[in-house]
C-alpha cells in the first residue's frame, strides 16, 4: 500500500505466508518509486532475507523508481502496464549497469499480433523476467492469454540461446 501498511503488519504477513505455504521469496506489491520509501523497503527486505537468506524480494512499482531500490529488491519490476504505454517506455541510462535478471515487466493488453514484438523490446531493454498477456481491466491476470504456448515457446528459444540472463546458456 505505497508504505501506508505498517511494517510490523507486513512482517506478519510474511511469517503467515512462509508458515502456511512454505514460500521463500516475497513479491511486495503497490510499491512507491520515490526516494522516501527507501527506508521502509530496505527494513522488509532485511527482515524477509533474515528469515531465509536464500529468499527472493520482488519489489513492484510497476515504473522505474529511484535507483536506490535497485539495492533492495532482488528483482524490481519496473513496468507493469499496457502493450501501448510500453511501446513508448523511456529506458533510464542507469539500467545498463545492472544485470536483466534484476529486472521484470508485465505488459498486458497485447495482441498476438504484439507478442513478439513486446518480447523483443523487453529483451532489448534489459529484462530478465517478462511476463506478456492479452488481458485487461482490473485483473488481467486471472488466466494466461490464448497465446501462451507461442509465448513460452519464444521464451524458451532466447533461454536456449543464451539470449534472457540466468538461462543455462548464458
Amino acid at each position: 500500500d505505497y508504505t501506508r501498511r505498517p511494517v510490523a503488519a507486513v512482517e506478519t504477513d510474511v511469517r503467515h505466508y512462509r508458515s502456511w505455504y512454505g514460500v521463500t521469496g516475497i513479491f511486495l506489491d503497490e510499491v512507491s518509486s520515490d526516494r522516501g520509501g527507501v527506508p521502509y523497503y530496505r527494513q522488509l527486505a532485511g527482515y524477509v532475507h533474515g528469515m531465509d537468506p536464500g529468499s527472493t524480494v520482488m519489489l513492484n512499482p510497476g515504473r522505474y523508481p529511484d535507483r536506490q531500490y535497485m539495492s533492495i529488491g532482488d528483482i524490481v519490476m519496473v513496468y507493469e502496464n499496457s502493450y501501448a504505454g510500453f511501446v513508448r517506455l523511456h529506458v533510464p541510462r542507469w539500467v545498463a549497469n545492472y544485470p536483466a535478471s534484476k529486472f521484470a515487466y508485465a505488459i498486458y493488453a497485447t495482441s498476438g499480433a504484439q507478442l513478439a514484438s513486446a518480447l523483443r523490446l523487453s529483451e532489448g531493454r534489459n529484462a530478465g523476467y517478462i511476463y506478456v498477456t492479452a488481458r485487461s481491466g482490473s485483473n488481467p491476470y486471472g488466466s494466461l492469454p490464448t497465446y501462451w504456448p507461442r509465448e513460452d515457446a519464444i521464451l524458451a528459444a532466447q533461454c536456449a540461446a543464451g539470449r534472457v540472463p540466468g538461462s543455462s546458456a548464458s
